[in-house]
Formats: structure tokens, sequence, C-alpha cells
């Protein structure tokens, strides 16, 4: 009702007034204050946050995908509230999120001490671009430059337009060969760095994941992380 009084905007997520802030100080401190990526209460291997298992998830226990990864850090859960704001965001078009999630990443690098390592964003696909005129992974890559003088390696470019969310688990892991490739300039190598952040805003399987650290192992990356949003495994 006070945002409707002053012309304030409301927390996306709990609705208080936030006078022309997205969401509110505390819903924030709530974002800031993730599950430490070297708590127990992290899978080893994939890096979400366990429910009920003990050191390693059941899907990593099913199947060990993320070979060319050395390791993958999703800093929330895609569930509840961050779920809506998630959705605001990707769906809705509430690119006001985007500085709350460029700076949200910026401090799990800095967790990470990763702040100075190249991060190399996923790429979108081409009809993404045309139906909605913005790319989220684009755009938090822009942020972190400008915000944070994060060094952006858009090393890697998308073949298609299958959406990943379309296909099942191992359709994901079976024909994501064919989605991704390093762009021509990058086929002879990266250059200096030898350790690169692969970034996207939400992970599932961790097809994507793999296979691009993969592409870029082959173009002479030693190390290889992947940071995301979220979780929605």
């Amino acid at each position: 009702m006070l945002a409707l009084v002053y012309g304030a905007e409301e927390c996306l997520s709990c609705h208080k007034a936030t006078f022309a802030m997205p969401v509110c100080a505390k819903c924030r401190e709530t974002l800031e204050n993730y599950v430490q990526f070297n708590s127990e209460r992290r899978c080893s291997k994939c890096g979400k946050i366990l429910i009920s298992e003990i050191g390693i998830c059941m899907e990593c226990r099913e199947r060990a995908s993320l070979s060319s990864l050395d390791a993958l850090y999703p800093i929330h859960s895609y569930r509840q509230w961050k779920k809506d704001l998630a959705f605001a965001w990707k769906i809705e078009g509430q690119r006001r999120l985007s500085p709350l999630f460029a700076d949200l990443l910026y401090k799990a690098l800095r967790d990470l001490g990763l702040e100075r390592t190249p991060v190399v964003p996923v790429p979108p696909r081409a009809d993404k671009l045309r139906k909605e005129g913005w790319d989220q992974i684009d755009e938090l890559s822009t942020l972190l430059s400008k915000r944070h003088g994060v060094r952006i390696l858009r090393a890697l470019e998308r073949k298609d337009s299958i959406q990943q969310k379309k296909l099942g688990r191992d359709e994901r892991l079976g024909t994501s060969g064919a989605l991704y490739d390093l762009l021509p300039r990058f086929k002879d190598g990266l250059g200096s760095p030898e350790k690169v952040v692969l970034l996207d805003d939400i992970v599932t399987t961790g097809a994507t994941m793999e296979k691009c650290a993969w592409l870029l192992r082959k173009a002479g990356a030693k190390k290889v992380y992947g940071l995301a949003l979220f979780s929605a495994s």
C-alpha cells in the first residue's frame, strides 16, 4: 500500500515498499547470505544444495556427467521466492533485477577467489535474441564488466535453436555436442588465460556447462569452473 501512496515500487519477493529498488534490503540480504560453496550442505560434485542426501546428490551418484568441469557453483536452488524472482527476470522481462543478480554473481566470484578470472558467458539461441530483444547472460556479463571490472571472454557460439528445456535429461546429455562451438577466432586457443569461469543463469542437468567446458579445455583452458545463479535440478 505504501508503494501506491508514495509512488514507490514493491519488493518483487515480499511486496513491501522498496522506494525504487526491485528487492527490499532484507530480501537482498537473504540472497547474499547463500549457503557457502564449501559447505557440507552442498553436493561435492555439482554444487547444488542438498535436501536429504549426504555428500553427493542422487543425480551425481547415478551419472558422472561433469568430467570437464573442475567445479560447478550454483548460488541458489530454484525454489520458493527465488524461483519467483528468476521467473520475473527471465520470463516477464523485469530487467531491473539484472544489476542485483550481477552484484550477487560478483560476490560469489570474490568468495571463490575468482574475481580476476576471465568469465565466459554461455551463448544464447539466435532466435531468442530476435524474439525477446535481449539476453540475460549477455546483460549480466556486461554489468559484471562495467560495474566490477570483470574480464568477459566471449569465446563460444550456439549452433542451432533447440531449446534445452524441451529435452529430457538423456536427450540433453546425448545431443548437446551439436549445440555449441568455439568462435572461429578461438579455434587455435584462448590466448593467455589458463583458468576461466563459465557463466549461466540456471543449470539443470549440467549438460550445457559440460559441453562448453569441454570446448574451452580443447582451446587450452587448464581449469574450468561453472557459476550460475540457480540450480533447477
